[in-house]
């Protein structure tokens, strides 16, 4: 969680995912940050687990980075395991020869649920190399001989797990359909796939898709198997700074404040809470100081990085518009006071969304006043008023029309012929 991030706990923050997603992030940590100290941390704890999997490949490139960093450094450069990695490397060799056999026998018996387990044993033994690809392809190749629903379902959460530890969302959204549409489902199912929904809309910058998704996810349904994509922490995470960034304060409040469901995973990260009701209770000054706080290691999230930069401008964009929408004027000296920045800075904001069209208002650069701008109802009404006349006498020449045409037999007529 961010949180963790923020006090550089790294040891606490891997521990909230399984093996493989905690490998990931800590790979994305050390290849983000600038900070030299971090990045050492991160490459240990990663060699520490990846001795837990069979990732040689990883296990090598991650020793060799570390090695890189610490030349010229007073700390110890970590044992490189040779023994470890010879052992494995011929384990693998041997597991794979052995795994295929049985494919080749499941078959010749042709049994569907043979030969399903024997490319799903295959699958596995990718994922803990580290081949996301090659798993991908066993793992395509096993849903054709999928019977079961349960078996569906299994089968495209493992997809959406490989394609989330790849970082590719694109197709995300197509097996999370196929699992939504799979029958037999029960609760702990159903969450999942609102998470997977909300991962995909997070990336592809659907925000206000991806807060209704993650508020309806329940993080007790999550379960082990989920752990490598999202936390409940990450949930609160992504859900609040989504429904900040596109959602009217009163949705926040009932969506996700008020949500028995959410709140869950709300008092799991007690920080992104407070910036939350900071936000629906009109703090925007303390909201936006958090938030500017959390930038640093929200970048350093491998599935929001690319996001913050837009959502957090988005955010700060929706608390100044929710500011100045009870005010008929209101001081530019007090907007920027309220939003922690200086007036030059206040008013360029300010002109960037009345020229976007989220504001609408006028600004008095003399005296520093936003004023809002109110339509001219009058002249509306009286335009209203004309455009139903003139509809109306269309409509009426158009009646009058047919009805003298209808008196005088005036038409076109078929003629039927004979047989």
């Amino acid at each position: 969680m961010a949180a963790s991030l923020l006090s550089e706990d790294l040891e606490t923050y891997s521990n909230q995912y399984g093996t493989h997603g905690a490998i990931q992030r800590l790979q994305f940590i050390a290849s983000q940050t600038s900070k030299t100290n971090l990045k050492i941390d991160a490459l240990k704890l990663c060699l520490d687990l990846l001795k837990r999997t069979t990732n040689c490949k990883g296990y090598c490139e991650a020793h060799n980075s570390l090695k890189e960093l610490l030349e010229g450094n007073d700390s110890a450069v970590p044992m490189f395991d040779q023994v470890w990695v010879e052992a494995t490397q011929k384990q693998n060799g041997i597991l794979k020869e052995l795994y295929e056999q049985d494919l080749s026998q499941a078959r010749g018996s042709q049994m569907k649920e043979n030969i399903r387990a024997c490319y799903h044993q295959l699958t596995n033994l990718c994922l803990e190399q580290g081949d996301y690809a090659a798993a991908e392809k066993y793992l395509a190749k096993s849903r054709e001989f999928c019977v079961e629903p349960q078996a569906v379902f299994a089968t495209c959460m493992t997809i959406i797990r490989l394609r989330a530890l790849q970082r590719q969302y694109s197709d995300i959204q197509n097996f999370t359909s196929k699992a939504h549409h799979t029958p037999f489902k029960d609760d702990s199912s159903q969450s999942k796939i609102y998470a997977a929904y909300g991962l995909y809309n997070m990336a592809t910058g659907r925000y206000k898709d991806a807060a209704t998704s993650f508020a309806q996810v329940k993080p007790q349904d999550l379960g082990t198997a989920f752990s490598d994509l999202l936390s409940p922490q990450d949930v609160a995470l992504y859900g609040v700074l989504c429904g900040l960034g596109s959602l009217e304060r009163t949705e926040v409040q009932q969506k996700l404040l008020d949500s028995q469901t959410f709140r869950e995973c709300l008092d799991m990260a007690p920080q992104i809470r407070d910036l939350a009701i900071d936000f629906c209770s009109c703090r925007y000054a303390a909201c936006l100081a958090s938030l500017e706080k959390l930038k640093e290691p929200l970048s350093l999230d491998v599935h929001l990085h690319g996001q913050v930069a837009n959502l957090c401008e988005q955010i700060r964009n929706k608390g100044i518009v929710q500011y100045f929408a009870p005010f008929l004027s209101v001081s530019l000296h007090r907007m920027a006071e309220a939003f922690n920045t200086d007036v030059e800075s206040m008013q360029r904001e300010v002109a960037k969304l009345i020229g976007q069209r989220q504001l609408e208002a006028k600004i008095d650069s003399h005296r520093k006043i936003l004023h809002a701008s109110h339509a001219d109802h009058r002249r509306s009404t009286y335009q209203n008023a004309l455009r139903v006349s003139g509809d109306f006498l269309d409509s009426t020449h158009g009646l009058i029309l047919r009805m003298n045409l209808l008196k005088h037999d005036f038409g076109v007529h078929l003629v039927r012929q004979k047989k």
